[in-house]
């Protein structure tokens, strides 16, 4: 099982459903009125997750057809999404894939990101998908390959770039092979953009560190 989860902000429904269709056993949550995006994409919603605190007029009516949701109460210590991702986790699939994770949010795309780390720590793929950008949380070594895919068909693979930056004070033992820049036993910190926007010269780039680490693939 993968487990696709989609949450209230920015959503290319084109884009939902190329990742559907690309993606083996997949297994979609809707993340309050992000189960009305998956529907509006003509998707099944394997399940529904929030307070539904975000709805607006004609969704409820929508959500009628939904049959396995889970009703949280709106006063709580986290987030719907983060709710949603740990039950998730406890599902123990191969994969997590967030969407509607990145908009005008910027408090909330930045938690999501963080909370990646819960998937990682359970050795469970994990990462944050939209239009732009691919998010993960991880450390040890990672293997990128330069045509990575979007899934979006109708945007190209140039000015495709890397980031990595670090998830605590610094990252020890840097070292990034394959790129256009490499690094080699590097200590990066925090308030430093030397991570930022790399490129794979080769069919594939490793990046390895021993901390936890923030990676971003990007483009324009």
């Amino acid at each position: 099982m993968n487990i696709i989860i989609v949450a209230c902000g920015n959503v290319n429904t084109e884009q939902l459903c190329c990742l559907y269709k690309n993606t083996r056993e997949p297994y979609l949550i809707g993340v309050d009125r992000g189960t009305v995006t998956i529907l509006s994409a003509g998707l099944p919603v394997s399940l529904s997750v929030g307070d539904y605190d975000s709805l607006v007029e004609g969704d409820e009516k929508k959500l009628e057809a939904v049959s396995n949701r889970e009703i949280l109460n709106p006063v709580k210590d986290d987030s719907d999404t983060e709710h949603t991702l740990r039950r998730a986790i406890d599902m123990e699939p191969e994969s997590i894939v967030l969407m509607g994770a990145t908009g005008s949010r910027l408090d909330h795309t930045f938690s999501c990101i963080r909370m990646l780390r819960a998937a990682e720590e359970k050795g469970i793929d994990a990462y944050i998908l939209d239009e732009n950008n691919k998010i993960r949380v991880t450390r040890g070594e990672v293997i990128l390959y330069k045509n990575s895919t979007f899934y979006y068909r109708d945007r190209d693979y140039k000015n495709h770039y890397i980031s990595v930056l670090p998830y605590g004070d610094e990252l020890k033992h840097l070292t990034e092979k394959g790129f256009k820049y490499e690094i080699e036993d590097y200590t990066l910190p925090a308030a430093s953009s030397r991570g930022v926007s790399n490129e794979i010269v080769q069919d594939k780039g490793i990046i390895s560190c021993q901390d936890y680490m923030i990676i971003m693939e990007t483009r324009d």
